[in-house]
């Protein structure tokens, strides 16, 4: 075996990945390589390799229940100004502090984009004590307002949530990469089980009796967020951390998909500030209803390797509903508008989780690395969400307008959403070719073994040869056994979609143009 002397050093990551994405025993977790002669013999290797922590069923409900406390703390900032951690100031003055802590939010993002791999490194900082730095100041401002221990409350409470944005690195990035790296088998219905297990976890927090329950409550889930990605990040070794630092670095996001997922963010913060100056029970019930969109995400996941759903998918459902939520919003009242901003907050909470876990699995699909992709979503997202809450700050309380002013207003929103939809979910080609590219860069030049007879050596030189991805690897070795599309992803719980595009990189890859050709090549290596 021998490489090019320019190869880059990821190569050797990558090779490692493919051996560790090979179907493991389902009772002692060792790497089956099944193997198969010409005659009736079978020959099996086995890997004592550990699993990895995020491959084990326990990390798999621990990210749930990590990934639930998160979501009811992202629900618990958005809504904050009239809840009791940001409450006891006048609600002008808590939405200005909300705006303050996504401005700060997206400074580090933007540090995240620009210093990707110092954040990766470093991560461990960022979440402990980083996140007692962020957060702690939050908590202690509000503790002290609320028993008048506190002079110069306004301008704390600045600092203290201008803080709280920067914590954006030390607890949705954790858990973005720790997501990365779990079995797209879990993935999607441990998102939607934490997803429907936050509705319940963020209205007992914000109907509690007291203040200082509420902020007792909300810290409370808080540490357990904290504590759970802290303890899986520990258990992570580094050979998979190391693993996931040669992965790619682009993709990111498009201009063109940013300016769609900015324009959701923008609707998610009007209808959540409108929602608050609405008042606590608009925000109780807009929040409740969050348990339908968590419901069919959790349909979605258990269906998802016999559905062709996907991004694109979730948009062309979302959207109509959401722009028909707008449209609406100038009739009624506040009743309506209640009713509104509920049915707008449930179908983006349902995009959001939908999105949450595309991204993800597409991290560890296509070994692409999650801080920079992370980093450039979120702050598509968050800057939507600071114009949106602006405009609706102004629109509903700054200076009200008339309803026909906001019939105009909330048509040039529908408008915009509809257009971006139509810009960028019509057509996904140029990420696909994008990540063909990147795939299928740098392959490293391996001869194979000619007297490689065994099945699986004959698999593996190969995989090898043309420079195969993890998962890839695992659908060549179902291919190369002659399964089709439907049982390859019955067998490794991903999308038909997904199964085809992994088939056409593999073609690609090999020059081949058919699984006959495919199966003709492990049968007859004296032809490769």
């Amino acid at each position: 075996m021998r490489k090019t002397p320019a190869e880059p050093a990821r190569n050797d990551g990558r090779a490692r990945a493919v051996k560790a994405a090979m179907p493991r025993h389902p009772e002692r977790g060792e790497t089956m390589l099944d193997s198969r002669t010409d005659g009736a013999n079978k020959d099996t290797e086995i890997d004592t390799t550990p699993i990895p922590i995020m491959q084990t069923p326990a990390a798999c409900i621990l990210a749930t229940i990590g990934f639930a406390c998160l979501t009811a703390w992202g629900t618990y900032i958005v809504f904050a100004p009239v809840l009791p951690l940001l409450s006891y100031n006048a609600a002008g003055v808590g939405i200005a502090c909300l705006l303050v802590s996504r401005l700060a939010a997206n400074i580090v993002l933007g540090i995240c984009l620009w210093k990707a791999d110092v954040v990766f490194t470093h991560l461990r900082r960022f979440l402990i004590p980083g996140a007692l730095l962020f957060y702690g100041p939050a908590f202690i401002v509000a503790a002290l307002a609320w028993q008048g221990l506190l002079f110069a409350v306004e301008p704390l409470s600045y600092v203290a949530w201008g803080l709280c944005g920067l914590g954006e690195l030390s607890l949705s990035l954790t858990w973005t990469i720790l997501f990365s790296m779990m079995s797209a088998r879990w993935t999607a219905i441990s998102i939607a089980l934490g997803g429907a297990l936050a509705t319940p976890l963020f209205l007992l927090v914000a109907g509690s009796a007291s203040p200082a329950l509420g902020i007792g409550g909300i810290a409370f889930l808080l540490v357990v967020c904290g504590t759970l990605a802290f303890y899986l990040l520990v258990r992570t070794d580094d050979s998979s951390l190391a693993t996931m630092r040669a992965y790619q670095q682009t993709p990111t996001i498009s201009k063109r998909a940013a300016f769609s997922v900015s324009l959701h963010g923008l609707v998610y913060g009007f209808a959540t500030i409108m929602l608050c100056l609405l008042g606590i029970t608009s925000i109780m019930i807009a929040a409740a209803a969050g348990i339908i969109g968590s419901a069919m995400a959790i349909l979605w996941a258990l269906r998802r390797t016999k559905s062709k759903w996907d991004t694109k998918a979730v948009q062309r459902m979302t959207i109509p509903i959401v722009v028909a939520a707008l449209l609406f919003i100038p009739f009624g009242g506040e009743a309506g508008r209640t009713v509104c901003g509920t049915i707008a907050v449930a179908t983006l909470a349902y995009a959001t989780l939908m999105e949450w876990t595309d991204q993800v699995v597409t991290n560890a699909e296509f070994q692409l690395f999650p801080v920079k992709r992370y980093a450039s979503g979120r702050l598509a997202q968050w800057t939507g969400f600071l114009v949106g809450a602006f405009i609706a700050y102004l629109a509903f309380r700054a200076y009200p307008l008339t309803q026909i002013q906001l019939m105009l207003l909330t048509c040039v929103i529908a408008v915009l959403v509809v257009a971006a939809f139509s810009f960028y979910g019509a057509d996904d080609s140029e990420a696909k070719q994008e990540l063909f590219e990147i795939i299928s860069s740098n392959v490293p030049i391996i001869d194979p073994p000619r007297n490689a007879t065994p099945f699986r050596e004959r698999c593996s030189a190969i995989i090898e040869r043309y420079g195969l991805s993890a998962r890839e690897a695992e659908v060549f070795m179902c291919l190369a056994k002659g399964r089709n599309v439907d049982y390859i992803q019955q067998t490794l719980f991903i999308s038909s979609n997904t199964v085809k595009t992994h088939i056409c990189h593999i073609y690609k890859k090999i020059g081949i143009n058919s699984q006959q050709r495919l199966i003709d090549m492990v049968d007859f290596p004296t032809d490769l």
